[in-house]
C-alpha cells in the first residue's frame, strides 16, 4: 500500500468507523490482505477485474460470515476510486 497514512486518515474521516482500534484493525486487515495476494492494494484496486478476483482469492481465508479483510480492500478501493466497489453478485465483466 502506497499513502498508509493518507489511507489512515481516510478511514478516520469515515462515519462508519468510530473507533481508533477499528481504524487499526482495518489498517491491519488491508496489509494482511496483501500478504495472502501478495500484490499490492494499489495494484489490486487499479483493475476492476483484479479487484473482484483479489476479493474472491481472499473468501477461503475469510468466516463467511465476517470477512474483515476483503471490507478492509473495498475501503482502500473507496479511498483510491471515490466510489464503492459494488457487491460481487452485481459484479459484471
Amino acid at each position: 500500500m502506497q499513502n498508509e497514512r493518507l489511507f489512515e486518515d481516510f478511514l478516520s474521516q469515515e462515519p462508519s468507523i468510530t473507533s481508533a482500534k477499528a481504524v487499526t484493525s482495518r489498517m491491519y486487515r488491508a496489509r494482511k490482505a496483501e500478504e495472502i495476494l501478495g500484490i499490492s492494494l494499489d495494484e489490486v484496486v487499479a483493475d476492476d477485474d483484479r479487484m473482484y478476483d483479489s476479493l474472491m482469492g481472499l473468501k477461503p481465508h475469510e468466516n463467511p460470515a465476517h470477512t474483515p479483510m476483503q471490507n478492509a480492500v473495498r475501503k482502500y478501493y473507496k479511498f483510491k476510486n471515490h466510489k464503492e466497489f459494488p457487491q460481487l453478485r452485481y459484479y459484471k465483466r
